[in-house]
């Protein structure tokens, strides 16, 4: 299979748009790191992590290759299983503080997708029963739930080398090049024009939702970001959980509802777009499969001034239904089939998205992944913790993913450092957080009726006034 060309998804044709502009960021570099540690009696088995590392690669054949420039456009070269290996990075008497640091720098790195593999697997080793794995993939290989298929399969392999000399894991159904293969016999379809006007009907004289910026936009996207996170309250959360489950909805549909309700009340706008990530995985042959098998619909919304909460959750309902219909259309071709002009300084269609990841009771790996808080997990001998990294910075102008575990619920908040002052995000969480208190306690109330200033807000107005009095 090695020197074989495979032709590029329509997705990874954008991502290689987007890294021949910008080859030195990492705004598409995706980061999974975990803790592990073991008992002094068996430390981590660093020869069998290598052949891991090896045998991970030789199963997703996207893992190790590059990427060339020819002729009739970008093709993928499948390389040798070695083409991807454990770089093992000795930090003994590292602190907390300082280990972290060596984490983010590790996804920071840029890849060179000419010549390197686009996968990247780092051992930082403080002790032999100590150490952080560290995962770091291009975009243009791995989504959320690749990243997440990459590290469960790098555990499972080490587990099964370790114990019995053979991965332990079940065998592949397909392949990513099963996916690319299927998106091109839809586009040379007669369905193509049918999703294609579906879209246009879509994005029919709406705007992109916006939010006041505390600087101008810049004249090129420069993909500086960085990470907010807001915490839900265990009340609210639980709140939230029976309100959705009484209005028959998912969560997620619940909290698209009040973040929209968010960008009205911030922006003013009574119609918009947003984005919002969903997977491509469509068939069960499909769900181990690594790759970047995700694409993105646009969400309208759609707001007066007596809109309710109620109101505004039916309404995304009715948008995710409606995004269903049009999630097998690539979004990187949406702007040129709508004619939309390629503006440098923004991305085409929207610049906020939206997106959740919660946990399964079949995947214990996953529930690391969605709650920053959770226990360490024991796994085949390992004892496992996550370790949030900041990645993906920087892509729009916000991009906010709700993170469900059985114990919490997060937003966590990446947003254009061109644009917002962390203090206007920090406000803007707040402001979520108001929202869907008062989303729960009165779902029938106008959403433009409802204050949004906090308590900490108006004691400071408060102690203002006090001593404009004082004067």
């Amino acid at each position: 299979m090695e020197g074989i060309q495979r032709r590029l998804s329509a997705g990874q044709e954008a991502m290689w748009f987007v890294h021949r502009m910008a080859p030195d960021s990492a705004a598409y570099n995706i980061t999974l790191a975990f803790r592990v540690r073991t008992r002094a009696s068996a430390p981590l088995d660093v020869p069998a992590l290598r052949r891991a590392v090896t045998a991970l690669a030789g199963r997703h054949e996207v893992l190790r290759s590059t990427f060339a420039e020819e002729e009739a456009g970008p093709v993928r070269l499948v390389g040798p299983a070695d083409l991807v290996a454990l770089d093992v990075r000795e930090v003994a008497g590292a602190d907390e503080a300082r280990l972290h640091d060596l984490v983010g720098a590790v996804g920071a790195e840029p890849f060179r997708l000419t010549t390197q593999a686009p996968l990247r697997v780092v051992l930082l080793r403080r002790a032999p029963d100590d150490a952080v794995l560290v995962v770091v993939a291009h975009h243009i290989v791995s989504d959320r739930t690749s990243q997440w298929l990459i590290m469960r399969d790098l555990l499972d392999a080490y587990c099964g080398l370790a114990a019995s000399g053979r991965p332990a894991w079940r065998p592949l159904k397909a392949s990513f090049d099963d996916h690319v293969v299927a998106e091109r016999q839809m586009l040379a379809s007669p369905r193509r024009a049918e999703l294609e006007e579906r879209w246009s009907r879509l994005c029919a004289g709406v705007p992109a939702a916006e939010l006041p910026a505390d600087r101008p936009r810049p004249a090129r996207q420069t993909f500086g970001g960085a990470t907010h996170r807001v915490t839900f309250p265990a009340d609210l959360d639980r709140r939230l959980r029976e309100n959705a489950e009484r209005a028959g909805v998912t969560p997620f549909v619940q909290l698209l509802g009040i973040f929209q309700a968010l960008l009205h009340r911030y922006g003013g706008q009574p119609e918009f777009l947003i984005g919002c990530p969903v997977a491509t995985r469509f068939g069960g042959g499909m769900r181990d499969v690594v790759g970047y098998l995700v694409n993105t619909v646009a969400l309208r919304a759609a707001f007066t001034p007596d809109t309710t909460f109620a109101q505004a959750v039916e309404s995304a309902q009715r948008q995710m239904r409606d995004a269903v219909g049009v999630a097998r259309y690539p979004f990187p071709l949406v702007p040129g089939a709508l004619d939309l002009p390629r503006e440098q300084d923004r991305p085409p269609v929207f610049q906020i998205a939206a997106t959740m990841v919660a946990t399964s009771r079949l995947e214990p790996l996953l529930d690391l992944l969605a709650d920053d808080a959770a226990a360490e997990l024991e796994y085949g001998g390992l004892r496992l913790s996550i370790m949030d990294v900041a990645h993906m910075e920087g892509q729009l102008d916000l991009n906010v993913e709700l993170r469900r575990s059985r114990n919490s619920l997060t937003a966590v908040l990446r947003y254009n450092t061109d644009l917002f002052d962390l203090s206007t995000i920090e406000r803007l969480g707040d402001h979520f957080l108001l929202l869907a208190r008062a989303a729960v306690e009165e779902p029938g109330a106008r959403i433009g009726a409802v204050s949004l200033m906090t308590a900490d807000e108006l004691r400071g107005l408060l102690r203002l006034g006090q001593g404009a009095a004082a004067l």
